[in-house]
């Protein structure tokens, strides 16, 4: 029970808007300074008319940006999947390959583990042996379960986040679930709950199966038009 505790604890973020400015400056992200995000968006006239629009009084300041961003996320959200039809009694939903992969995934191949609810995370956060020297959580919390640990995404959708993984390592979920047959790399960290599965190729098969009934059927995103300057230095 201690362990599971441990491994629940928050992440350094409380709130999407305290969390929406940080991919903007991060080296491996967006890169960009702070101190240039307001000129920048300054200069496109379709996001000046927005921000007054949506902010009056405000325009575009760093933390309306963060507001910005914030209140669109919450808006993405999970649609129905053909996983969800198949709980609610609709057999044909999905194939029987799924239907075995999702056998697998609650038993031998253990995802469920960590993968659990409804939406297919306990989130928290675990070392699962990735051969990297990032050590995630480690860096804010000076416990042995949380070196190399980083929050357990939800499997929601999973087919349209390629790359896998924190640092995008794995192409693909036949990749992902070769990593998690393998057992990843051993070390004082690792959760517990690694371990080599010794899968059948059929059976990695099955488990990319399920997770491919996870991803609802939401439309794309149409993406605005706006107004850029054709001479705006920095873009």
């Amino acid at each position: 029970m201690l362990r599971a505790r441990k491994n629940k604890i928050a992440g350094r973020k409380t709130s999407l808007e305290d969390q929406a400015l940080g991919p903007v400056e991060s080296a491996d992200e967006m890169n960009l300074k702070l101190a240039d995000v307001v000129p920048k968006l300054s200069r496109i006239d379709g996001y000046r008319f927005a921000f007054q629009q949506a902010f009056p009084g405000e325009g575009i300041t760093l933390a309306t940006v963060a507001k910005a961003i914030a209140t669109y996320e919450r808006t993405v959200v999970s649609t129905t999947a053909p996983f969800d039809r198949w709980i609610a009694g609709d057999e044909q939903a999905i194939g029987a390959a799924a239907k075995r992969g999702f056998v697998l995934f609650n038993t031998k191949a253990n995802c469920a583990a960590c993968h659990s609810g409804w939406n297919l995370t306990d989130h928290g956060f675990h070392d699962v042996g990735l051969p990297d020297g990032d050590i995630g959580r480690g860096k804010f919390v000076p416990l042995t379960s949380m070196q190399h640990a980083f929050k357990t995404p939800t499997l929601r959708d999973v087919a349209r986040r390629a790359p896998y993984m924190h640092d995008g390592s794995l192409a693909d979920l036949n990749a992902v679930v070769e990593h998690y047959d393998k057992g990843g790399v051993a070390r004082p960290s690792l959760s517990g709950e690694m371990r080599p599965l010794n899968l059948t190729a059929g059976e990695k098969n099955d488990l990319v199966a399920f997770m491919l009934t996870l991803t609802g059927d939401a439309e794309p995103v149409a993406l605005p038009a706006l107004a850029v300057p054709a001479q705006a230095p920095g873009f």
